[in-house]
């Protein structure tokens, strides 16, 4: 899948996959992992490690979408 090439794309060599694999196997029901900065941002891209996951209900991801909340990242 394009999303998951784009994630791998982003992932340092140095990032604790079986870190990342926990915050996907532990998302609660009803909400997503999101990316605090957007892998494939319009300005800025983030990457695939732990410290840029974040655990959000699913309706705000979806209206978050592939934007930066500023908020949550300087926080």
């Amino acid at each position: 899948r394009r999303t998951q090439a784009a994630r791998r794309a982003c992932m340092p060599k140095w990032v604790d996959r079986a870190a990342i694999k926990a915050i996907y196997d532990n998302c609660p029901s009803g909400y997503h992992v999101d990316h605090i900065v957007p892998i494939k941002g319009k300005y800025v891209c983030g990457l695939h490690v732990p410290e840029n996951l974040q655990y959000l209900p699913a309706i705000d991801n979806i209206k978050k979408g592939n934007r930066i909340d500023l908020q949550s990242a300087i926080t």
